[in-house]
């Protein structure tokens, strides 16, 4: 379970909704929930996007349909996030605050920037994707930090240079896009840009005026990525995410991390946990979640997949030492 790696659905997000549009695919033909993109925080297993970046392929029978669609998406449009990164005084600070914040949006991925000569060659990599969707994710990722480039600096942006991994037959509809040579086959994604450009005196200074501050629920949410190794967390958030496809199973939550029921069953003992007790565990804590938000009991029964609210009622209160009544009431009282 210590390999088990997760990406933000801000990251996928724009790009599934406007092929599903696009392409008029139905409603969850695309390997990942659409209830699990709602929230641009939730976190995805790098196995199920992994099926995602192929499903994209498969549905609409394109493989350039990453620069297709990815093309036309703002960055600027990704909520608490886009404040934080956009807020930075000029191109260096925007970098290095990704460069450090991709840990937080991506685990296992990195970016770095490093300079040879007068170019500034940024970086990114991810060891987690499957080698089929590698030209996928290398696109993906080129035109995020392209657009964020073009940002500071300008819309008439054009890298010196590209290096993507993978491979594509329309090579030129590439180039076309992102209007310079592109090195195919490349280990990771690179940017190849002047380095001057990163300097201040080369920026479009940006206002720090726009409010930058998160909520309660968006910095849990922010403050949620396991680190890797920790298989505890790692399972919480598998959990959370398997409970989009109903009540979690041995058989599900197993395949997400990897792992035979059977593994997966010997792997929680070792380490303290039976399944039945981490469930719950979960669902109580999505339930208050919901809860919270005015959610009724009766839904938040049938969302967390309980065929009757008795045993939801019960699972709850062994939980959380109330009835899921008494927790709203108690919700009321302090409000």
């Amino acid at each position: 379970m210590n390999n088990v790696r997760f990406i933000r659905a801000l990251g996928l997000r724009n790009i599934h909704f406007q092929v599903q549009q696009r392409y008029q695919l139905p409603e969850n033909s695309l390997a990942i929930a659409d209830s699990v993109l709602v929230n641009p925080m939730a976190l995805i297993p790098m196995s199920e996007a992994n099926r995602w970046y192929q499903q994209l392929e498969i549905q609409t029978n394109n493989p350039d349909i990453i620069l297709e669609v990815a093309a036309g998406i703002r960055p600027q449009n990704l909520g608490p996030i886009a404040r934080w990164l956009f807020s930075g005084i000029d191109l260096a600070s925007a970098i290095r605050r990704l460069n450090y914040g991709i840990a937080s949006l991506q685990s296992g991925a990195y970016l770095a920037a490093s300079q040879s000569g007068r170019i500034i060659k940024w970086a990114y990599q991810n060891p987690f994707i499957d080698i089929n969707n590698k030209a996928h994710d290398g696109v993906r990722a080129a035109i995020f930090m392209c657009k964020v480039i073009r940002h500071y600096v300008g819309d008439d942006f054009v890298p010196m240079r590209l290096m993507l991994p993978g491979n594509r037959d329309n090579r030129a509809r590439y180039e076309e896009y992102f209007g310079c040579d592109i090195g195919w086959n490349h280990s990771k994604t690179e940017v190849w840009f002047p380095a001057d450009l990163r300097l201040t005196t080369q920026s479009n200074l940006r206002s720090s005026a726009a409010p930058l501050a998160m909520s309660f629920a968006e910095l849990d949410e922010f403050l949620n990525m396991p680190e890797a190794g920790d298989e505890v967390k790692a399972l919480y958030e598998v959990l959370n995410y398997s409970c989009h496809y109903g009540f979690p199973t041995v058989e599900r939550v197993s395949s997400l991390v990897g792992l035979s029921p059977q593994q997966f069953q010997r792997r929680l003992h070792t380490i303290g946990m039976n399944f039945t007790s981490i469930t719950a565990y979960v669902l109580s804590n999505i339930a208050v979640g919901l809860l919270d938000k005015g959610v009724s009991i009766e839904e938040v029964s049938q969302r967390l997949g309980y065929q009757n609210v008795a045993s939801f009622n019960r699972m709850f209160k062994k939980q959380r030492a109330l009835t899921p009544k008494q927790f709203v009431a108690r919700l009321e009282e302090l409000r």
